[in-house]
């Protein structure tokens, strides 16, 4: 598995490849999911990035750059004993990045 969470332009996020591994889900499922959330316009545009990734086919194809916000209102509707460990999973890695990241601005 994946990092379940990174830093990309000094921001701890996740991605909606890693959501559909670690949930269980297909990756168009998890994009439909994202498209379909009841959020307002501005909350969407500030937690969901749409982004690209190549796949073994080598063919661009569309993901979403995902804050800890954006997967905390995301995954609310996701249930059952799995969701709930993946959620407390994410929850303390998000945690431990931010952690990181301020670690980091620290020493620099």
């Amino acid at each position: 598995m994946s990092e379940l969470v990174f830093i990309e332009n000094d921001k701890v996020v996740t991605d909606s490849l890693t959501v559909a591994e670690v949930f269980g889900k297909r990756h168009k499922d998890v994009l439909r999911d994202i498209k379909n959330l009841e959020c307002s316009k501005e909350f969407g545009e500030r937690n969901f990035a749409l982004s690209s990734y190549k796949s073994k086919q080598n063919k661009s194809l569309p993901k979403y750059i995902i804050t800890q916000d954006g997967f905390s209102f995301l995954v609310m509707g996701y249930t059952g004993k799995e969701a709930a460990r993946f959620k407390e999973m994410y929850i303390a890695e998000f945690n431990r990045m931010r952690n990181e990241l301020q670690r980091r601005q620290t020493i620099e």
